[in-house]
């Protein structure tokens, strides 16, 4: 039997199979309804998110894998890990939920690139090591991100009024969806309310001015784009093995121009890299890893010590 966890910042996946392959639990609940205050390395939230496998006899000494977005230090996922061990009566690994894309998607080797909610990018040196970039929020930085999209957008908008432009599809877009009449309405509804949830929820409206010929919308993306790419070309040079980049999270899953425009830029950085795009849930990732916890092999996350590239 094996369990893989995937805790998002809204949705938390658990799947549960046993030493066949059947699936044995297959649930999603929201993060809040176990997850009480900021420090996912509680005892109380970690014995919160365990309660879920309760069900499930024999899954509280299973190998289990747990990719949880928030980890995102190596002292943020050691608390959570002491925790995590403490309390799991098996064997039990912890990294950050990017880390789960490359093994979802059968890759041993490949740069995982999330931009949903958040953005960042991860791949694993073969000796097993961690390199990343980005991922340090979405006011400053998490470029390709809903909430950065409006943010960057609006941005844009700043600069057309000092210009003298005329209003386009983006502004009257974002006007109408935050309820004001002009530039310092908008830009107060976002400073007010600076939550990832009231930014993140207009994204859609910046792809849909750019299909509608907004010049300003299509820039943001192609920038945000740009940025992702940058952070791909820096992880490699850092030395992430594989010759594959997977991608996934709600922005760049649903949204093609994102996905597209983030492929011509690789090529544009001369990295020759096979994008793709994650076709199945990312919790698959944590029951990949968890298996290779029964096979006692070394676990690095993307990056073990054999040269496959793929899983067959």
């Amino acid at each position: 039997m094996i369990v893989g966890i995937d805790i998002g910042g809204t949705k938390t996946h658990v799947c549960v199979e046993d030493d066949a392959g059947a699936v044995l639990l297959d649930r999603s609940v929201q993060t809040a309804d176990w997850q009480h205050g900021g420090d996912l390395h509680s005892e109380q939230n970690v014995r919160g998110l365990l309660a879920l496998l309760d069900d499930v006899p024999g899954a509280a000494s299973a190998p289990l894998v747990v990719g949880a977005h928030g980890l995102d230090s190596e002292g943020q996922t050691l608390a959570f890990s002491e925790t995590l061990a403490a309390l799991h009566d098996g064997p039990a690994l912890a990294v950050n939920d990017v880390e789960l894309v490359g093994p979802a998607a059968g890759y041993d080797e490949a740069i995982a690139v999330i931009a949903g909610t958040g953005s960042k990018v991860v791949g694993r040196r073969a000796d097993g090591t961690l390199v990343s970039a980005g991922g340090y929020g979405y006011i400053l930085n998490d470029p390709g991100s809903a909430p950065a999209l409006v943010r960057d957008a609006v941005r844009s908008l700043f600069e057309a009024v000092d210009e003298g432009e005329p209003r386009d599809a983006l502004a009257d877009a974002l006007y109408a969806h935050f309820g004001v009449e002009e530039i310092v309405g908008l830009s107060n509804a976002l400073t007010v309310h600076p939550r990832v949830t009231v930014w993140g929820a207009a994204a859609p409206l910046v792809f849909a001015a750019a299909d509608a010929g907004s010049i300003r919308a299509a820039r943001v993306i192609d920038a945000a784009a740009d940025e992702l790419a940058r952070s791909v070309e820096l992880v490699h040079r850092r030395g992430a093995a594989g010759t594959d980049v997977v991608c996934a999270g709600g922005v760049v899953s649903h949204q093609p121009r994102l996905f597209d425009a983030l492929g011509e830029r690789l090529r544009a950085r001369g990295l020759t890299h096979s994008i793709h795009l994650l076709d199945v849930p990312p919790v698959r990732g944590a029951l990949a890893l968890a298996r290779r916890l029964t096979e006692a092999a070394p676990v690095a996350p993307l990056a073990p010590p054999t040269p496959s590239r793929r899983k067959s």
